[in-house]
């Protein structure tokens, strides 16, 4: 069977594709090595071996780029949760997991990053998107399936997670939470107010099992 040959049209998006990533990557790969700030747009431009001008073209300058990196994070995350068969306050508690495990996985990048650019964690139009979008979409899930009062609105709840895990994350990105804390921290972002707006029976039935009250219990107890 004969293939079909590729427009030209495809070619070239194809293309400009291939270098996006390609300045992308340089410019992670320049930060990592040099820190944010002793790096050029030029010097990506010749790690990517492409002129500064198609850098500002195709990315931007040097705050889009960081954008575009944090992104190829988002992206990742995007990938696990479609994946998922998790829902509702189990969804909520995977996205805080992997995001934060994504993060920590590439400290010297992310942390110099979420820094240097924290408009990105609190305004999600420079990322085309509303990123409080997923723990929303889990919280509307757990009120259809009664993990949440129905009292409570499932926008403002998975907003107000939202705000939470990002302290979270700024307090690791800034070094005053280890990785561990982070990742602790991340789950009690989520599972504070749910457990807070549990309705009364389930609240009182899960304190003692493994539900959200539980673990929450488990990750406030002193250590051993």
């Amino acid at each position: 069977m004969e293939s079909i040959p590729m427009s030209s049209e495809s070619l070239r998006q194809r293309g400009k594709a291939r270098r996006q990533a390609d300045i992308v990557a340089a410019a992670a790969d320049l930060w990592r090595a040099r820190g944010v700030g002793n790096v050029s747009l030029n010097q990506i431009a010749a790690a990517a071996e492409v002129a500064p001008q198609t850098v500002y073209n195709l990315v931007g300058g040097l705050e889009a780029i960081s954008f575009a990196v944090i992104e190829l994070a988002l992206a990742r995350l995007d990938g696990v949760l479609a994946s998922s068969a998790e829902t509702g306050v189990a969804l909520a508690l995977e996205a805080a997991r992997v995001s934060a495990g994504l993060y920590i996985a590439d400290p010297g990048l992310y942390r110099q990053l979420l820094v240097r650019v924290p408009q990105v964690l609190f305004d999600g139009t420079h990322l085309g998107r509303d990123l409080a979008q997923i723990t929303i979409r889990a919280m509307v899930q757990a009120a259809a399936a009664g993990e949440i009062s129905a009292r409570i609105d499932p926008d403002r709840l998975g907003r107000t997670i939202y705000i939470n895990y990002l302290g979270a994350l700024y307090d690791w990105a800034c070094g005053d939470a280890a990785d561990a804390d982070f990742l602790r921290a991340a789950e009690i972002a989520v599972l504070a107010p749910v457990v807070a707006c549990m309705p009364p029976e389930a609240s009182a039935s899960d304190a003692g099992r493994s539900g959200p009250a539980a673990r929450l219990f488990a990750l406030l107890a002193p250590p051993a």
